[in-house]
């Protein structure tokens, strides 16, 4: 059976399971929306601007999060409202291509604005994994569908740790919380998102070390 007949095949049993929803259902739609990239993404930024705490600082989170998130996102919505797109999650991995290489694009146009304006170093070591994040997940997605959800959720907890030690341990709690409910709503499989969770260690255990220590 070919990769784009199984993606179809879940396609079709996560439009029946939308259409008659149990509880365990509803709370898996809820933790993968909450736990949506974009979402996790602007979480990310934001707690970096928590820890900056200054009004340049919170300048850059606002350039950062319009670049990487809400330009992509608004592409991503308008492939939904016209037709090109089965929804924002985007299901269909040959959908994902263009949506990655505008994020690709504007990833690398906010890093170089960063690097060149010698914005805080925290701020450009996230432009940097979400770069390369981006670049990673466009050649990956040609051949095979990774959960982007995990990586950007692995991403976010393991970078709450590596900034504030054990009182953040909680927060990895949500790597496994979103896995589960991307496996239940048939978006993904098990190997996807532990693929997806691997990629995000990978990145960002060689930014911590080139940015910050």
């Amino acid at each position: 059976m070919s990769a784009i007949l199984k993606e179809n095949i879940m396609i079709k049993e996560v439009a029946q399971t939308r259409a008659t929803p149990t509880r365990l259902g509803q709370v898996a739609y809820w933790i993968s929306q909450i736990g949506s990239p974009p979402l996790t993404g602007a979480g990310t930024a934001l707690l970096i601007g928590f820890v900056l705490a200054t009004r340049p600082a919170w300048v850059w989170v606002l350039f950062y999060i319009t670049l990487t998130i809400l330009i992509p996102c608004a592409y991503i919505i308008w492939l939904v409202y016209a037709g090109k797109a089965v929804d924002f999650h985007l299901p269909k991995r040959e959908q994902r291509i263009r949506p990655l290489l505008l994020s690709l694009l504007t990833g690398m146009v906010t890093w170089l604005v960063l690097y060149r304006e010698d914005a805080p170093a925290l701020l450009q070591m996230l432009a940097a994994i979400n770069g390369v994040q981006m670049a990673l997940f466009l050649m990956i997605t040609f051949y095979w569908k990774i959960s982007l959800h995990c990586t950007a959720a692995t991403i976010l907890s393991a970078l709450a740790v590596a900034l504030f030690g054990a009182s953040a341990v909680p927060f990895t709690m949500s790597v496994p919380l979103i896995a589960w409910s991307r496996v239940y709503l048939r978006r993904h499989t098990l190997s996807q998102t532990l693929a997806g969770v691997g990629l995000g260690v990978v990145i960002l255990t060689p930014a911590l070390f080139i940015y910050l220590f």
